[in-house]
């Protein structure tokens, strides 16, 4: 490890995500748990409900937010958007039952109607200089916009490329690097998906208080290295054999020649930049740099 430990150097944005952000892409929405939650109360019912200000989403455009348990973790990151006069509450396909419950829950006598709408599709663009009406969503990092129409003259991006972009940007994914146990702060989702300065929510006390204490036990950053690509456990450890985190998603880019990657670190080892990736058996598979988010 000794040879490894250098300073950061960074690197130039890789020519194919140039491309995507300046030319443009889409890529296809796959079915979505979806809700719609209209009624008189609807605006009310859900301040108390979502860590963002309903009242603070732009028209045409969405905003992303977390649903909370009374503890201050993850039911699910959700997208939020207003349909005059009707709200939706998108969150992924698997948490369909999850969110439903959660959002009937707290209703007691409100004048708030929860609708399952989920299976809609869509396609998102992302990048580009165009104008096209959709709904504004950063949804992996670039700008984007979800519009309901396949686009004519734009390249379909694959799954290998949405996910490229997504560890590249450092978004954090459902399954990967965020889950139930997951905290906001932890996949740092405090510094987009949450409005301090709002009204009282479920969780808030939580994420409030972490907020004053400034420390959680873990942390979401970005890595660059080189990794070889075998089973799905990666240790990271420490030059002294010491373990320190994990990653959760990787991806080879060819034209940087390194690996790209998202995961984990104990607070313990906030001063330590470089790291070993062990396999499940204890084998090395690479060495990797942690790096801010955006990768840099």
């Amino acid at each position: 490890m000794e040879s490894f430990r250098r300073e950061v150097v960074s690197f130039p944005e890789p020519s194919w995500l140039r491309r995507i952000r300046e030319d443009g892409a889409f890529f296809s929405l796959e079915p979505r748990a979806l809700f719609r939650v209209s009624g008189a109360d609807a605006v009310r019912y859900l301040g108390g409900q979502l860590s963002i200000d309903v009242n603070r989403i732009p028209a045409a455009a969405a905003r992303f937010a977390c649903l909370l348990t009374a503890k201050g973790k993850l039911v699910a990151l959700a997208v939020v958007w207003r349909s005059e006069p009707d709200f939706f509450i998108e969150a992924p396909a698997s948490l369909c039952d999850e969110v439903a419950a959660r959002l009937e829950r707290y209703i007691i006598a409100d004048d708030v109607t929860v609708t399952d709408e989920s299976g809609a599709r869509g396609f998102h663009i992302v990048g580009g200089s165009a104008q096209t009406a959709g709904r504004l969503i950063s949804r992996i990092g670039l700008p984007g916009r979800d519009v309901d129409q396949k686009p004519d003259g734009l390249v379909e991006l694959s799954p290998s490329e949405i996910e490229s972009v997504r560890v590249f940007y450092g978004i954090p994914a459902w399954g990967q690097e965020i889950d139930a146990e997951t905290l906001p702060q932890e996949a740092r989702l405090d510094e987009w998906a949450v409005d301090f300065d709002k009204g009282c929510y479920v969780g808030q006390e939580v994420v409030s208080r972490l907020r004053s204490v400034g420390r959680v036990n873990r942390k979401l950053c970005g890595f660059v290295g080189n990794v070889i690509p075998q089973g799905e456990t990666f240790l990271l450890k420490t030059p002294e054999g010491v373990e320190a985190g994990r990653l959760t998603s990787r991806y080879d880019d060819l034209e940087l020649a390194q690996t790209l990657a998202l995961g984990y670190v104990h607070r313990s080892f906030d001063g330590t930049s470089a790291f070993e990736v062990v396999g499940s058996a204890g084998e090395s598979l690479g060495q990797v740099e942690r790096r801010e988010l955006p990768i840099r």
